[in-house]
């Protein structure tokens, strides 16, 4: 019966170390969500960051595009033909190639 001691220590033992990996598996858990939980914030920060910055070019580039249309509407009108002869070809080089 003397074994019923040393197993009773031994599951104690066990019990601790148990407790101690089940405590550390819960503060590396807790430790990778709250480093989770600041990436994305990070990460959604940037990209709104990045929406606004988008967003401004677009609005500049527009507006130099406008105005200069309106000084220079017929170098705009043949710039653009120019560009739709070109995309015209480009698509009609592709269609050809994949028939």
């Amino acid at each position: 019966m003397e074994s019923t001691p040393t197993r009773t220590a031994s599951n104690k033992t066990e019990e601790l170390a148990n407790g101690a990996a089940a405590d550390h598996a819960r503060r590396s858990i807790a430790e990778a969500r709250a480093c989770a939980e600041e990436l994305a914030t990070q990460g959604s920060q940037a990209l709104h960051k990045g929406t606004v910055h988008a967003r401004k070019t677009l609005t500049r580039a527009s507006k130099e595009t406008a105005r200069y249309v309106q000084e220079q509407p017929l170098k705009s009108l043949l710039i653009a033909a120019a560009a739709g002869a070109a995309v015209a070809v480009l698509a009609s080089a592709i269609g050809k190639r994949r028939a």
